[in-house]
């Protein structure tokens, strides 16, 4: 319990810089550039962030199990860090496509490049985050997300007031690799591999991961394309304002979740005890959250982001209500993981996709709010289902 307790304090010291920085960084931008042209950033960073997770293919959690009970397993972090490199150059790739078959916009497709070359290093960050948390020293994760988010909300600001969207990402991008360098320097790591063989374990060990990460992934970002879709850049702005505000706020959630996999995977034992009891936690942390962001969503919007983007109180004050269902999704996910049954892991998400695409086609004629109720549904349908799983034992 106390090693948990530890692991856990730096994953939410990481967590609070990444969240509380990556949401000041938002509200400069949204600032400076104005609804229209912020709904493009979101856009953009909405679309590449959305092949993120089909790069990770699952590597990521795999590792972090694997090397928290085998803490000099070099062989198989080796071919990791090959694989994530070709993972993440794929994504570059696939962005780099995507930006001209989506787009027939000049600068949305510059800013569809930038932003996929943010997400390929971020790629890299995730995987040599999961091995500082396997190893027990996430404090190496803290100040590397310090350092970038700190970077990013200066060169993003400047480049945004600068040269506009495409300064911003540049700033972004450069955050990212700035971040890349700290975890090359603190980390002892060995020779990146090229062995096809643990590749090909690798990812069909990881497969029903990668699944449920694409499926969560496009489930925290199709909500934002279908209102761009419908409503076009400006309203993106709004509904984007609203989300982020809310996904900045789940770092306990997530940093609680995140503690559990090294923590029980290192000592090998029964998770019910020490499940339940950060479960307990997640909740109450996320029904404050929740009634404080819906409750003062007009005062949050305008504080933060200011008159123009007013539209997007209605939509926070449904949206606020996620946090909760989402740390059910994040702490049920956390123990399937712990307990092998990846399957059901890949399962939800998949459903859960089904049930926003349904939601969204049902409740996107009714403009913001609509598309916020269809996010709650469908956090609280995977949060029930995930919830049964579990409690099968």
């Amino acid at each position: 319990m106390n090693i948990w307790r530890f692991t856990t304090r730096w994953l939410l010291g990481s967590q609070f810089a990444a969240r509380l920085l990556g949401l000041l960084n938002n509200v400069l931008l949204a600032r400076l550039l104005a609804p229209a042209s912020y709904g493009d950033f979101t856009q953009a960073m909405a679309v590449a962030g959305s092949l993120a997770p089909l790069a990770d293919a699952g590597v990521s959690a795999i590792v972090t199990r694997h090397i928290a009970r085998r803490p000099h397993a070099s062989a198989v972090l080796g071919a990791s860090m090959g694989l994530r490199m070709v993972q993440g150059a794929l994504l570059w790739g696939a962005a780099v496509l995507g930006a001209w078959w989506v787009y027939d916009s000049i600068q949305m497709r510059a800013a569809l490049v930038l932003a996929g070359g943010y997400w390929a290093v971020a790629c890299v960050h995730q995987l040599l985050a999961a091995v500082a948390r396997a190893r027990l020293r996430a404090h190496i994760e803290t100040g590397a997300i310090a350092l970038e988010r700190t970077a990013t909300v200066l060169l993003a600001a400047v480049g945004a007031w600068w040269l506009g969207l495409p300064g911003a990402l540049l700033g972004v991008l450069a955050g990212g690799i700035l971040a890349l360098v700290v975890y090359l320097r603190r980390l002892t790591l060995p020779r990146m591999r090229v062995d096809w063989r643990t590749w090909k374990l690798l990812l069909m060990s990881g497969a029903p991961l990668a699944v449920a990460d694409v499926c969560h992934g496009v489930i925290m970002r199709l909500d934002i394309l279908a209102v761009g879709m419908r409503y076009g850049a400006q309203s993106v702005g709004w509904y984007g304002s609203a989300s982020t505000l809310v996904w900045a706020s789940n770092l306990v959630a997530g940093s609680m979740a995140l503690a559990l996999v090294p923590t029980v995977a290192l000592q090998n034992r029964s998770t019910e005890y020490l499940s339940l009891s950060v479960l307990r936690w997640m909740l109450v942390i996320a029904l404050l959250l929740a009634t404080l962001l819906g409750g003062g969503a007009g005062f949050w919007i305008n504080l933060l982001y200011g008159a123009d983007y007013a539209p997007a109180s209605d939509a926070l004050r449904v949206l606020a209500w996620c946090l909760v269902p989402a740390s059910v999704v994040a702490w049920g996910n956390a123990v399937l993981l712990i307990r092998h049954r990846t399957v059901w892991v890949g399962t939800v998400a998949v459903g859960g996709l089904a049930c926003l695409a349904f939601c969204l086609w049902w409740w996107l004629p009714y403009g913001l709010v609509g598309v916020s109720y269809a996010q709650l549904s469908t956090q609280s349908v995977m949060a029930v289902w995930l919830w049964w799983l579990t409690r099968r034992g």
